[in-house]
């Protein structure tokens, strides 16, 4: 089980088969409509944490956990704001800096390697620390929402998206589904998931204030059904990259994250915290 716990190694060996089930975003959609397809979807959550504080062109985010580079771009092309994008996955990293070749980006997005936690910036470098379904990955998420308070500069913003669980994902509840939160750690990787009350305690203890946080499951539980969809319709090309076991493991995965969501064991929402 360790190697599913070394972030940076399991982004590695998923990240090429995940683009057909997730698509670039590498996160949950936010469905407003239902005419809304998946890519859509992930375009509108990343619409919905950027509307939590005012982004321009003079504004200098931190993308913690940049995925593929997707988001990056997507912030850029709307808002032209400089982003540097920073993640513990080598393959990740590549596949970002890919996407921004010739001189359209003048030279206003970059993405290197770094831990999160410890990132060797600078104090007081960024405006915005942006993290997008990266947070759970961290293990000591005081040390992180240190680093980001560290980084910030005064009446800056952290803007974070995650999945949160509720009270009742205790101890007995996972160790009477054990075999099943076993499966989600092989697929998804190892994090720790904590509830919205130690989120603000946490980044209340980091000396963050004007703390806001928003629930928004029920607009991104439509995310399961696009990802099992997606299974069907690329599972061809899913084959040969994961094998027949992997693509089953995963969309039992997906049936459990559902239930995790309808269940009320699991939230998916939106922070913002000031400095």
């Amino acid at each position: 089980m360790k190697k599913y716990f070394d972030v940076g190694y399991h982004y590695d060996s998923i990240t090429e088969g995940w683009r057909y089930i997730f698509g670039d975003n590498f996160h949950i959609g936010y469905f407003k409509t239902l005419e809304d397809n998946l890519d859509r979807a992930t375009d509108n959550l990343i619409d919905e944490l950027a509307s939590l504080c005012k982004l321009g062109p003079k504004t200098k985010i931190l993308d913690a956990g940049c995925g593929i580079g997707a988001p990056a771009v997507y912030l850029y092309d709307k808002f032209g704001s400089d982003i540097t994008g920073i993640s513990i996955s080598r393959k990740g990293v590549e596949l970002a800096n890919s996407r921004i070749q010739g001189n359209k980006y003048n030279g206003k997005i970059r993405f290197i390697v770094a831990d999160m936690t410890s990132t060797g910036f600078p104090d007081k470098s960024f405006d915005v620390i942006w993290m997008m379904e990266s947070s759970h990955l961290a293990l000591n998420k005081a040390l992180l929402f240190d680093e980001c308070y560290r980084l910030l500069r005064p009446g800056g913003f952290v803007l974070l998206s995650d999945v949160l669980r509720s009270e009742k994902y205790n101890f007995v509840f996972k160790f009477k589904n054990i075999f099943q939160l076993v499966n989600m750690i092989k697929t998804f990787g190892g994090g720790i998931t904590e509830t919205p009350q130690r989120y603000i305690e946490l980044l209340r203890k980091s000396s963050f204030k004007n703390i806001f946080f928003r629930d928004v499951s029920k607009e991104t539980e439509t995310t399961f059904n696009s990802w099992h969809e997606n299974i069907i319709r690329n599972k061809n090309v899913l084959i040969k990259v994961f094998g027949k076991c992997e693509i089953k493991r995963f969309e039992r995965s997906i049936e459990t994250f559902k239930y995790l969501f309808s269940e009320k064991f699991k939230y998916y929402y939106l922070f913002r915290a000031e400095k």
